[in-house]
């Protein structure tokens, strides 16, 4: 099957300036210093107790500038928080009027990379999991790819929840524990240096503790979001066959965890 397009929404922060990569890995999760320029990795931004602020796609544009871009919602509160810490540190941080085609499907990736034009425009970075079918065109103008099915809101949605992937103010809210997002796999480096937050990620892992509340993948049984299932979960999203549900802690027989196929 061919792939199929979508504009997301997106907001976009711009940090740039001589400090912008050392203030990036003192601030975020994931390790920052040292990305290739072009390419990206996803992040958590926390408050110092260690909550959730935002997750962010971090892609590193040039050598001193870097593009974070998140869910609808959360950039005043990105660019916020990374401000509140910035104290003699030479970089600018603004939202940025940005745009973001996705691409879903197979050969997603090589269908992107044939896109000449893209490059020059903007960039192409991995999206979702990552791997070759899921990739998104990010710039200041991106253009709909010519000859690529468009689908919906709804179908794009339900293309997320199959693949298992976890929205930030629909499957978790701004507040909850890194834990409880099922990103910290992809999303928290554990050899970098320190970072607003840490304390509780760290500790969590190495105490094996299990969060309060995890995000499970189950088959749709005809459910709708609010309901409650098996156990008190409650379905947070509904697509694809599939259902993302908010379990409690003792619900490790329910469904599959979040992650790659």
């Amino acid at each position: 099957m061919s792939p199929v397009q979508f504009r997301v929404p997106r907001e976009f922060v711009c940090v740039q300036g001589d400090d912008a990569e050392s203030y990036l890995q003192s601030q975020l999760s994931n390790q920052i210093a040292g990305q290739s320029v072009r390419s990206s990795r996803w992040s958590l931004l926390l408050d110092p107790t260690g909550k959730l602020v935002a997750v962010v796609r971090v892609t590193r544009f040039e050598d001193t500038v870097f593009v974070l871009d998140t869910e609808p919602g959360f950039g005043d509160a990105v660019v916020a928080r990374l401000n509140r810490f910035k104290i003699r540190v030479k970089a600018d941080i603004q939202s940025l009027d940005w745009q973001c085609i996705a691409l879903r499907g197979i050969d997603a990736r090589s269908t992107a990379e044939s896109l000449g034009r893209v490059p020059s425009e903007g960039l192409i970075v991995d999206a979702w999991w990552g791997g070759d079918n899921s990739v998104d065109l990010v710039g200041a103008a991106v253009a709909e790819v010519p000859g690529l099915a468009l689908c919906s809101a709804a179908e794009f949605d339900a293309l997320r929840v199959a693949a298992g992937w976890p929205l930030a103010g629909t499957d978790f809210a701004a507040g909850c524990i890194p834990a409880e997002t099922a990103l910290v796999r992809v999303a928290v480096s554990f050899t970098k240096g320190c970072y607003p937050g840490q304390e509780l990620v760290e500790r969590m892992d190495s105490r094996a503790v299990t969060a309060p509340h995890t995000l499970r993948l189950v088959v749709d049984a005809g459910y709708s979001v609010g309901d409650s299932i098996v156990d008190g979960a409650v379905v947070t999203s509904v697509g694809g066959g599939k259902a993302i549900v908010r379990a409690k802690r003792d619900a490790a027989e329910l469904g599959e965890p979040l992650g790659p196929a």
